[in-house]
């Protein structure tokens, strides 16, 4: 039998007879344990221990109960329980905050426990604290929240974007400034930002960005999202995530409105690509001032002193150090990135010509981009520019029409390269 205990860490200390081989946790409770410092695993307990201590903030811990010795570390989340799905092999468990899919498997042995107090934690409004497992977040522990959760500021009413225009340099430097405070996968740490752990947390890195913005003299806005999300990711070990619904910060420039997301993109990107890529034509956009902390949830919320902003980057820091410190390793994940993209046509154009090439039957369901490189080199400037147009040919097929101009006074060859996203 497992024993398991739920608490914030309180003190760790080196076993004093263990040669080094063993770290002993306090907590606040009194209750202790052991790690074994040998595991391959404990780094990253030990990490997630570290982070959520100093954040005053519930680990959840299981313990051999004849060693004392830790066998897994979880991290519980402090929720509200809004609605429960059932399915046949499922209970899906909507949680506020969250946007991420939350699963009661009806095969858990304390299945019915578990759902009694997920339909009592619904029915009374009051939060409990709900722990999962680490990648496929079906929930294992539910009980009564200890403490209740900071104090959320509400608002009514939602503030409007002000889409006030920035040049694209700003955008771009903007996107620079929030991505470089990007937490180590292997080891993330304050005050870092796990854009690496994709699974949830979004409307937390989110806030922080504004306020790196804003300390940094440009304000932005907000872009929502809320559809049966589903994005690739080289981030999580089986390469797909399911969101409700994201959150990103946006800049206006040149009449263009840009998302900064870090978890999803390498630089800036317009807001049409940005909910492309999120695998649901019909999802909703619904862009906010900065200052909505999450927004799905009525009333709204507002964290203006982002203590709630640093308690979400502190749990996702640390189940990054856990899933890091797991058997799959730290993101990314090789057998998730994507292909070399590849090349379906060459061609080549006179100085200063135009033309459009055809490419058909391409899945309508799958978001691919295209690009043109060109292969004879030329300096001084750029050889070729592009437009992609896209015809639905049928219910399940697409061609794609590209136009393609030669800048240059020379004749230039190029290869139509592509990329699938979300194959």
């Amino acid at each position: 039998m497992v024993d398991t205990l739920v608490d914030p860490p309180a003190a760790m200390t080196a076993a004093a007879e263990s040669a080094g081989n063993y770290l002993d946790i306090a907590f606040s409770s009194g209750r202790a344990a052991r790690v074994d410092l040998r595991d391959p695993r404990a780094r990253g307990w030990v990490g997630a221990f570290t982070e959520l201590r100093a954040a005053g903030l519930d680990v959840y811990v299981e313990l051999d109960p004849d060693t004392g010795l830790v066998t897994e570390v979880l991290v519980p989340h402090q929720v509200a329980v809004i609605a429960l799905s059932p399915g046949e092999d499922l209970v899906e468990v909507d949680l506020e905050p969250s946007q991420a899919h939350h699963y009661l498997r009806r095969d858990n042995p304390d299945f019915a426990e578990l759902l009694a107090l997920l339909e009592a934690a619904r029915d009374s409004q009051h939060t409990v604290l709900v722990t999962e497992t680490l990648d496929k977040h079906a929930i294992i522990d539910v009980r009564p929240a200890p403490k209740e959760a900071v104090a959320e500021q509400l608002t009514e009413g939602v503030p409007a974007a002000l889409g006030t225009p920035v040049s694209y340099a700003q955008v771009v430097q903007m996107y620079r400034l929030v991505a470089g405070q990007t937490a180590c996968s292997a080891n993330p740490t304050a005050p870092g930002i796990p854009f690496t752990y994709p699974d949830d947390g979004c409307w937390g890195r989110a806030h922080e960005m504004a306020r790196l913005m804003i300390a940094n003299g440009i304000t932005p806005d907000k872009v929502w999202i809320r559809g049966s999300l589903r994005v690739n990711s080289a981030n999580k070990p089986d390469c797909v995530v399911g969101w409700g619904w994201h959150v990103a910060p946006t800049l206006v420039a040149g009449g263009v409105t840009y998302v900064i997301d870090p978890a999803l993109f390498d630089g800036p990107v317009t807001q049409d690509t940005w909910k492309g890529v999120q695998g649901d034509p019909a999802a909703r956009l619904e862009p906010t001032g900065w200052d909505i902390f999450h927004n799905f949830y009525a009333p709204h919320r507002v964290d203006p002193d982002y203590r709630l902003t640093n308690e979400v980057l502190a749990r996702y820091r640390a189940e990054l150090q856990l899933r890091s410190n797991s058997a799959s390793g730290p993101p990314p994940y090789a057998h998730c990135q994507p292909a070399a993209p590849g090349v379906q046509f060459r061609g080549s154009l006179a100085g200063g010509q135009t033309a459009r090439w055809f490419t058909h039957s391409w899945n309508a369901a799958q978001h691919v981009i295209w690009h043109l490189m060109p292969v004879t080199p030329v300096t001084g400037g750029p050889e070729l520019d592009w437009d992609v147009a896209v015809e639905r040919t049928s219910a399940a097929l697409c061609t794609y029409w590209i136009t393609v101009r030669n800048l240059t006074g020379i004749p230039v060859t190029f290869e139509g390269r592509y990329a699938i996203l979300n194959a």
